[in-house]
């Protein structure tokens, strides 16, 4: 059985039916949309699915800010590479592309 916390790690719903499975709707391959149950919830959840005593309130909130931490880092990662700049750079070889292109016609004419 995979813990929660590897299934929140890896980031996304494998779809194949896992009894810890964070995200919601559960069990949707691809789906990254984390349940919206509080913290209090889901510690709960835990302690009652645990077979050994474990501090669940200290590694939910250090799994929190790993979260938060990850959310940042993907938002930065997206304003510097996402769709967007994507569009721009491919709209700015486009441009070179023809610019090239008209030079070599150019140099092919006057040689």
């Amino acid at each position: 059985m995979l813990s929660q916390e590897f299934l929140i790690q890896r980031g996304y719903c494998c779809g194949h039916g896992c009894l810890m499975c964070p995200y919601e709707p559960k069990h949707t391959e691809g789906n990254t949309n984390m349940s919206s149950k509080s913290l209090e919830e889901r510690i709960c959840d835990l302690e009652e699915l645990s077979h050994e005593p474990q501090n669940y309130r200290e590694k939910c909130e250090q799994m929190e800010k790993r979260i938060e931490h990850l959310e940042s880092i993907l938002k930065e990662f997206m304003d510097s590479w996402g769709p967007d700049v994507q569009r721009r750079r491919a709209e700015r070889d486009a441009v070179w592309d023809e610019m090239i292109r008209v030079l070599t016609i150019q140099k092919r004419r006057d040689a």
